[in-house]
């Protein structure tokens, strides 16, 4: 079985890599084999916003949720801030989940990311305490 993202998903996916318009997207497995957009958030969106839609159906609920993070970091050589932006992709798979919904978040992750070109770090997530801004960015400094 081959696992597709729907082209809304797609579509919105290439006009946030492409041109910035939007600032995330929350996914869910609607089908088994179609990943389809849940949510969209707007330019103007924070992180805050991102995680409150990412959680917003429950702690037994999984979602993949996508993020156009931007940051700034101090470059070592010259003590300049730089702006950076990555694209972050998380797998929310909360411990509490339905375990037949993890399976199948964690088995579609690399299928998914394929169809999404230029993800710059992903990751599963656990736990509440993982998801900080603090704990994602630190893994590009």
């Amino acid at each position: 079985m081959s696992i597709k993202c729907s082209n809304e998903g797609l579509e919105i996916y290439e006009a946030i890599r492409k041109s910035k318009k939007y600032r995330y997207i929350i996914f869910r497995i609607a089908s088994d084999a179609l990943i389809e957009v849940e949510t969209i958030g707007p330019r103007e969106s924070d992180f805050k916003q991102f995680l409150e839609d990412l959680m917003r159906n429950g702690p037994t609920e999984c979602r993949y949720g996508l993020f156009d993070l931007e940051y700034t970091r101090v470059c070592d050589v010259t003590q300049q801030e730089l702006k950076r932006e990555k694209l972050v992709l998380l797998s929310w798979c909360p411990n509490s989940a339905k375990p037949k919904g993890t399976i199948l978040y964690l088995s579609y992750l690399h299928p998914f990311m394929d169809q999404l070109k230029g993800i710059h770090y992903y990751k599963t997530v656990r736990e509440i305490i993982e998801l900080s801004r603090a704990a994602i960015e630190e893994h590009f400094h």
